[in-house]
């Protein structure tokens, strides 16, 4: 418990603001989650404008009337932006505690903190599930693995080409469009961060899908600092892209539209032909991005590349690491209209693309019918995990990659909870709260795995929600 005041003198300054915004850092700093304050009420609109809601209570104490109010650290937005107005006027000196976290996307792969990052513990990863990232649950296929080594010691000293002309024209190859369409680089994110901070300025207006996968908020917002609106999805349609709705938000004159198809973390898709529809209806100055990582789960012809090769302002982002298993390698590609590739070509980065990482991706590219039995083999696993989710009574997203979203019934704990137990017993899943604004508090990602894994994820996610040890929003010894 705390107590802040402030003298008369200073109570209309930023000191009030400023106090408040250091006991939240401290809480936030020791883990503390909820916050429960006294209030005067005649600053009660101090308190809201903090990220505080009423509880509808008063009490009056002589010529004072405090008011009971409470707020949550997860919810803390408003309370962040309170804090970014007053850091030029602050002298901070809090120790150990810094005035703000530093702006980072989180992607998961919280498993590294069981197996250990600086790698001198590898043995322990054959005893974690690392279901809170997308990596592929196969192997690559045999002809990337052979190549790689029996090359690897030269690949490991080895400069790689320039500009990836290899892996550039085996793509343009195997997808059939001109080479001047495409561009690698060293996994989406790199492409991300390289071409939207190019094309886009803070004056751009900027459509995207909420929920939809969390790095191009971040990137738009915390990084460009564009105007970025969202087309809401909901719950109650299993978060499907309404065709028509989209269409017709599209013709308010954003600079560019943002999809994720199939989407992330809905799992939902919305077909090459309807979207080529939808596009095609844009108007000229809007142009759009397309990331298809997880298309190729969907099935064959799926994919807009050779429609955004032909076009003059639609560009496709393609992953290679969760269809062709190559996470660790860092391989992707932008496939668009020549003109904008050439504009990315003049300000991309020499060997952006390690060598191990480019021979992987051509050998996967030339391996096709092995990546076609794992996609299928990936859907008879995804119906298998979800039967045995919904046997659990989750709410299960139908989906069409190799994850699932789910809602956790009210009788079990918060997915945050429920996400601290698995870990414990070395499960790591993904609690998605902050990945769109239409998620409550009992939201989970989950990978697919091999059937013995998927198996194992089923036995603890019984034992932790179904035998009382994360119950009823509280963790029981």
């Amino acid at each position: 418990m705390r107590l802040l005041t402030v003298a008369p003198r200073y109570r209309r300054s930023r000191v009030a603001a400023l106090l408040m915004y250091g006991a939240l850092r401290w809480i936030e700093s020791r883990g503390g989650r909820s916050i429960v304050c006294i209030g005067r009420a005649e600053v009660r609109d101090m308190y809201v404008g903090m990220g505080f809601r009423s509880l509808g209570r008063q009490v009056q104490a002589g010529r004072v009337t405090y008011e009971l109010l409470a707020g949550d650290i997860r919810d803390g937005d408003r309370f962040r932006r309170v804090g970014l107005e007053l850091e030029p006027h602050a002298d901070w000196t809090m120790d150990g505690i810094r005035y703000r976290e530093d702006e980072v996307c989180y992607h998961g792969g919280a498993f590294f903190d069981a197996i250990g990052d600086d790698f001198s513990t590898l043995a322990r990863k054959d005893d974690v599930i690392n279901a809170d990232v997308l990596d592929a649950w196969f192997h690559p296929s045999p002809r990337v693995v052979s190549a790689l080594g029996r090359h690897l010691a030269w690949a490991l000293r080895t400069s790689p080409p320039t500009g990836s002309e290899g892996m550039r024209r085996t793509i343009a190859s195997a997808r059939g469009v001109p080479e001047d369409a495409v561009l690698p680089g060293a996994g989406s994110s790199d492409l991300i961060f390289l071409a939207l901070r190019h094309w886009i300025r803070p004056s751009s207006r900027v459509l995207i899908l909420d929920p939809m996968y969390g790095e191009y908020a971040h990137v738009l917002e915390k990084v460009i600092g564009c105007g970025v609106e969202r087309f809401g999805l909901s719950r109650a349609a299993n978060y499907a892209v309404d065709a028509a709705d989209l269409a017709g938000r599209m013709q308010d004159g954003y600079d560019w539209v943002v999809l994720v198809n199939p989407n992330s973390p809905t799992g939902q898709h919305l077909s090459r032909a309807r979207l080529q529809e939808i596009l095609g209806t844009a108007p000229d100055r809007t142009r759009v991005w397309v990331d298809e990582t997880y298309v190729d789960y969907v099935g064959g012809g799926e994919s807009l590349e050779r429609f955004a090769a032909a076009s003059r302002r639609v560009v496709v982002c393609k992953s290679m690491s969760k269809v062709y298993a190559l996470s660790g390698v860092r391989a992707a590609y932008l496939c668009g209209p020549p003109a904008l590739i050439r504009e990315l070509r003049a300000i991309a980065p020499p060997w952006a693309v390690g060598l191990p990482a480019q021979i992987a991706a051509c050998e996967a590219l030339r391996s096709l019918p092995y990546y076609r039995g794992r996609w299928a083999r990936t859907r008879q696993l995804r119906e298998s995990l979800r039967s045995g989710l919904a046997a659990l009574g989750w709410d299960v997203v139908p989906g069409c990659a190799n994850f699932l979203l789910c809602h956790l019934p009210g009788r079990h704990a918060e997915a945050a909870e429920v996400v601290a137990a698995c870990r414990a017993r070395n499960l790591f899943i993904r609690d998605v709260a902050n990945m769109g604004a239409c998620f409550d508090r009992r939201t989970i990602r989950i990978a697919v795995k091999d059937a013995d894994t998927n198996a194992a994820m089923l036995r603890i996610l019984r034992d932790v929600t179904g035998s009382g040890v994360v119950f009823a929003g509280r963790s029981v010894a």
